[in-house]
């Protein structure tokens, strides 16, 4: 078992601490944090995931201090700030694992769905998920508006990983080499579970 796939039973089962309602909230008192501020950090997993409010990163895998390197944008889409976020915590923190995370509910794919435009830079966001609506209505031509925002979501974080690893050589020599994954997936967020993609 690389060290990737370790960190990633560990999201799995804090995940599932979570989704239970039985979180140990590790990491997160004084002494984490005066740990961390003296030594610094040394994260299990990279991050890129919705800017909602309804997803704290290392409360839905119950995760604390110094444990998680954290991007979030609107609809977890990625641009060369994010990407080089992403790409900095994997060079500096030799972190071995990279997660995408999309969300049920999400207000970025929800307008992109409903081909809402906006104004100022938020168009910038709807622009980045529309080629994802596109591709998947004229794949499911029939397919009802909800199950679209559904597949749209998946969809997404699927696209979102494929840029990462043709954008990125760093992050592609490293998965090349098998000292980092890439894992994506969906937060259902009513019942707190993290659904994996594969």
């Amino acid at each position: 078992m690389t060290d990737g796939k370790q960190q990633l039973d560990k999201l799995i089962q804090g995940n599932e601490r979570f989704a239970s309602g039985t979180p140990t909230h590790p990491n997160s008192g004084f002494m984490r944090r005066r740990e961390t501020a003296l030594n610094g950090q040394f994260p299990i997993a990279a991050t890129l995931a919705c800017a909602d409010s309804r997803v704290p990163i290392e409360m839905i895998f119950d995760q604390g201090i110094g444990d998680i390197f954290s991007v979030k944008t609107a609809g977890n889409i990625i641009d060369d700030v994010s990407l080089g976020s992403l790409e900095l915590g994997v060079y500096k923190f030799e972190i071995p694992l990279l997660l995408v995370l999309g969300h049920t509910d999400c207000g970025a794919i929800k307008l992109a769905v409903d081909a809402n435009r906006l104004s100022g830079k938020m168009s910038e966001i709807i622009h980045r998920i529309l080629p994802v609506v596109e591709q998947v209505t004229s794949e499911n031509p029939d397919i009802d508006k909800d199950e679209l925002v559904n597949k749209v979501t998946e969809e997404n974080v699927c696209s979102v990983i494929k840029e990462i690893s043709e954008k990125s050589e760093i992050i592609s020599e490293r998965v090349e080499l098998g000292t980092l994954i890439i894992k994506g997936g969906v937060l259902d967020l009513e019942s707190g579970e993290v659904e994996w993609l594969d």
